[in-house]
């Protein structure tokens, strides 16, 4: 059986099938606009081999200041505050593993 299905576009984002209307939505939508402000997400897949000494949820960080060791590769790379706050949220620890884009920490701005 064959059928024949009208496509249409429009400058407004929907798209028109014979009489039904859809929304195209971003096949791979940007996932920072979930996260909360400060948010440290992993740059890659690897292993949480250092937690910076006395980091608790609490804790009082420096812009810039190291708080976690990812080991990826063979090579550790460096999480460090993205702004001067408190630590609200911390998930990684030591030997976690973790996936790209997993949330590792959240320094709330002061």
């Amino acid at each position: 059986m064959q059928r024949k299905f009208e496509v249409a576009t429009y400058g407004d984002g929907q798209v028109y099938v014979n009489a039904t209307t859809l929304t195209a939505l971003p096949r791979f939508p940007d996932p920072t606009a979930q996260l909360a402000p400060g948010s440290l997400i992993a740059p890659m897949p690897g292993t949480v081999v250092r937690v910076a000494e006395g980091l608790t949820v609490g804790a009082q960080v420096a812009a810039g200041a190291p708080l976690l060791w990812l080991e990826a590769m063979k090579m550790e790379h460096k999480i460090t505050a993205p702004v001067t706050g408190r630590l609200t949220v911390l998930h990684a620890g030591l030997g976690h593993q973790v996936q790209v884009g997993a949330l590792l920490a959240v320094v709330e701005p002061t």
